[in-house]
């Protein structure tokens, strides 16, 4: 099976060297065809070879052979062989009946260097391969012929042991050089839109990647992924009118049902019916927070995070009290400014409240503390958290346990409008057991208030 996850520099690199070597051998067969001529002789190079590889010195230094089974099977297989032989010395050796016409050149052998003569009719006496080959015993000079060999497999195989590797090895070392380099920087614009893709934020609407940076040939993936995203949008935006749209004709109905419980008589039951009522109102509230937030940063401005948590708190005490829980406010004499919108950080405090009220236990108290640093948290003196989900409960749906009444959503949405304010919520352990939500908030200074409002512009989804 191909693996196609492969580097595509290498697969291109291999597949470039593999068409250059069919290319050479093409080139090696077209070469072929134009010089064999069924009619024309060649000495084969591997005849002279031989004779240089059989020569050794005899007693007086000069040349002689030595017994040589290659030689011997040549000699015996073409009687007509001839061959002469001659160092630097000036020692000589023949073999064989030497054409009339060569025996000069026999004489001045040392002179000459590696050439052929083919002849092209018979008996092709005149074909002759002239041979030059440093050995041990120097450089010797071969003079050959009578046994020709013209077929074009033999052509072919010399053609490609001289060329074949002259040629593929340096076009193979330069495709694997060049090749490379030439695909990054043909690719250079891919790295620079899988950054942006990389930087895609899934809350920012709009966000596209520039299919201009990228060869043609990749423009319509890129094309195709702000196709996606388009299409990821549309499907946003009409979850945003459809929250919107429920959010706001939950109102009506949740008002109905908490003033008919208000005229009832007080007891455990309402007090119940009115705790979960607020919690579903809440929780429509904040829904719409999230759109107003993302919609209208001008909506965060300073405020006295002080102010802010004694009316949430006086609002909320009745419901904490029917609950069974003591309600206590632990804040500053002065007031402490920070950026946000006020109702949807009322929202937050009061969504707090009634996790505190769900989960705490029925009895003990319940504590809001304001920070002078820009923050508050609400601790409870309920079984607490589990260490392992204290983020986990911030997941949208998600329930510590499954058969508690919540919808899992009122601490995601908490998480949410907090990130919005450039802030931050954490859940701990507080003092003498329980559960502490902490929230940090930015301090309402100029240049902090400018930096807020450029991190809710990037988080805020277009419309």
């Amino acid at each position: 099976m191909i693996d196609r996850n492969r580097s595509l520099t290498l697969q291109l690199s291999w597949r470039l060297i593999w068409l250059q070597i069919a290319i050479v051998l093409g080139l090696i067969v077209a070469l072929t065809y134009t010089l064999y001529n069924a009619s024309v002789t060649y000495i084969d190079e591997d005849v002279t070879r031989a004779v240089v590889d059989a020569l050794e010195r005899d007693g007086h230094g000069g040349l002689m052979l030595r017994p040589d089974e290659t030689l011997g099977q040549l000699m015996a297989s073409t009687p007509g062989l001839w061959f002469a032989a001659t160092d630097e010395q000036g020692h000589r050796l023949t073999h064989g009946d030497v054409p009339v016409a060569y025996r000069p050149l026999v004489t001045s052998l040392p002179e000459l260097e590696a050439s052929e003569i083919h002849a092209n009719s018979a008996p092709y006496v005149l074909t002759m391969r002239i041979y030059v080959a440093d050995t041990s015993l120097g450089r010797i000079h071969v003079i050959a012929g009578g046994a020709p060999l013209s077929g074009p497999g033999v052509l072919f195989v010399k053609l490609i042991a001289y060329l074949g590797w002259r040629m593929i090895l340096p076009l193979g070392l330069v495709t694997l050089i060049v090749v490379p380099w030439l695909i990054r920087r043909a690719m250079a614009g891919v790295a620079e839109v899988a950054g942006q893709a990389q930087a895609i934020n899934i809350d920012e609407r709009g966000a596209r990647l520039a299919d201009g940076s990228v060869p043609r040939e990749l423009q319509p993936l890129v094309r195709a992924f702000n196709a996606a995203l388009e299409r990821l949008n549309e499907g946003y935006d009409a979850r945003d009118r459809f929250l919107i749209g429920a959010a706001h004709e939950l109102r009506a109905p949740i008002a109905i049902i908490e003033a008919r419980l208000e005229a009832l008589a007080p007891g455990a039951d309402r007090t119940r019916l009115l705790t979960d009522v607020a919690r579903l109102a809440n929780l429509a509230e904040q829904l719409l927070d999230l759109q107003r937030l993302g919609k209208d940063v001008a909506s965060l401005e300073p405020l006295d995070l002080v102010t802010l948590c004694r009316e949430v708190t006086a609002d909320v005490a009745p419901l904490v009290v029917d609950a069974g829980y003591e309600l206590a406010l632990d804040a500053p004499d002065t007031p402490v400014s920070v950026i946000g919108d006020r109702q949807s950080l009322s929202r937050v405090l009061t969504n707090l409240i009634q996790n505190a009220i769900a989960h705490g236990g029925g009895q003990g108290s319940i504590t809001v503390d304001v920070a002078a640093d820009g923050g508050f948290a609400v601790s409870d003196q309920g079984p607490g958290i589990p260490v392992e989900e204290r983020v986990r409960i911030f997941e949208p749906f998600y329930r510590v346990r499954p058969s508690s009444k919540g919808t899992g959503l009122g601490l995601h949405l908490v998480q949410e409008i907090i990130t919005r304010h450039g802030g931050r919520i954490d859940a701990v352990e507080a003092s003498g057991g329980g559960a502490r939500f902490q929230v940090r908030l930015c301090r309402a200074h100029h240049e902090v208030a400018v930096a807020l409002r450029q991190v809710a512009t990037e988080v805020a989804p277009t419309s």
